[in-house]
């Protein structure tokens, strides 16, 4: 597996940069796109079917592309990984999800997933505000199984919360997913998913949900409660919630976290990127600050003492560790540069798929997932 990345400030200068490298004896037929909604993802998309490459491509938070000199963080231009790969060692699918909720969607994926592949390996990709990731990520798993490796994120809009889309090199979809599905007897992936966030305040009880939205916490309207504990008005959220999200208490030693990405204001009510279930216990939660990043650093050290080699490297990271850190947050996404000497590409999501060494996969909030390819 050979890649090669570039950025590119619109569409029409993505030719400019992919002749020369083609014209160098490089043939990609697979490209990881990502974009703000600022750009016409039509006409990016037309680009690369001209070229007959197709893409996983995805709107976003913000683009990551990280070597060791030069800029990494990308709010306005396009950030292309080439891929030039063996045809039969991948799958490719692109999906509107149409009326279906979010787990039978998930169903439809995990049984197109295995019938390419036995124990596929993943990376997705999913557009649509409404998103259940917790539901989609089970839906998966219910059919395909909960040893297979799966890793992605939820598309993003620039904190705009209006409006986010994933595309290949046909189409642009506002409600669909875009995946990939690798064979694991020539392809290896392998991951890890760290956050660091920490529980703030008391116990609350989650007393009337469903799915992903919250109607009520402590039998008060869940509006009412972040409005309160958060001192904030009603007009700043959902954002300022991506930064507090609600830490669920699964068992005494795991937790899972979930952030707003929406507001019913007629019922009070908050949408979430995953499941809350009704009468969990949770609290608020916040980063700790620059630890989180040590954290990180030794997480990823440890994988990487187990996994030294890759030929490509993934970053699924939420939008809320850019805000919460700030430019710190480059230390963080140049360390598996440091360490395996590839580029790092990706970008900031609302919600990151992904694993940690033994578990199966999960879906999660204000997380860093790292995903490393290599080619067997």
């Amino acid at each position: 597996m050979k890649t090669l990345s570039f950025t590119a400030k619109t569409a029409k200068e993505i030719p400019l940069k992919l002749d020369p490298l083609i014209a160098n004896d490089f043939s990609p037929g697979l490209a990881f796109v990502f974009a703000s909604t600022r750009q016409n993802f039509y006409n990016v998309s037309a680009v690369f079917s001209d070229y007959k490459i197709q893409v996983i491509g995805s709107s976003s938070g913000g683009n990551i592309l990280a070597h060791e000199d030069e800029k990494i963080i990308f709010e306005d231009a396009i950030v292309v990984t080439l891929l030039e790969i063996e045809e039969a060692s991948y799958k490719y699918l692109s999906l509107d999800q149409g009326d279906v909720d979010d787990f039978e969607f998930g169903q439809m994926i995990g049984k197109w997933s295995i019938s390419k592949f036995n124990k596929p390996h993943l990376i997705l990709l999913a557009s649509g505000m409404g998103h259940n990731g917790q539901e989609l990520v089970e839906g998966i798993l219910d059919i395909a199984g909960n040893d297979i490796t799966m890793f992605g994120g939820l598309a993003a809009d620039d904190i705009r919360f209006e409006r986010n889309y994933v595309f290949s090199a046909e189409e642009v979809l506002e409600n669909g997913v875009i995946v990939l599905a690798f064979d694991p007897e020539k392809i290896d992936v392998h991951g890890l998913a760290t956050s660091g966030w920490v529980g703030l305040g008391k116990d609350l009880t989650i007393t009337s949900a469903e799915s992903n939205v919250v109607y009520s916490i402590d039998d008060q309207p869940a509006l009412d409660v972040y409005k309160k504990y958060l001192s904030v008005q009603e007009e700043d959220l959902p954002a300022i919630g991506v930064e507090y999200p609600l830490l669920i208490k699964r068992d005494y030693d795991s937790y899972s976290l979930r952030a707003v990405m929406g507001v019913n204001r007629e019922e009070k009510a908050l949408v979430f990127a995953g499941t809350v279930p009704q009468d969990s216990i949770v609290t608020f939660s916040s980063s700790p600050g620059f630890e989180v990043i040590e954290r990180t650093k030794e997480k990823i050290l440890e994988f990487y003492n187990r996994h030294t080699q890759a030929d490509m490297i993934l970053l699924f990271s939420c939008m809320a560790r850019h805000l919460a850190l700030g430019p710190v947050i480059t230390e963080e996404i140049l360390y598996p540069v440091e360490k395996w000497g590839q580029p790092v590409t990706g970008f900031f999501t609302y919600g990151e798929i992904g694993t940690n060494p033994g578990k199966p996969c999960d879906f999660f909030n204000q997380t860093y997932s790292l995903v490393i390819l290599k080619e067997k």
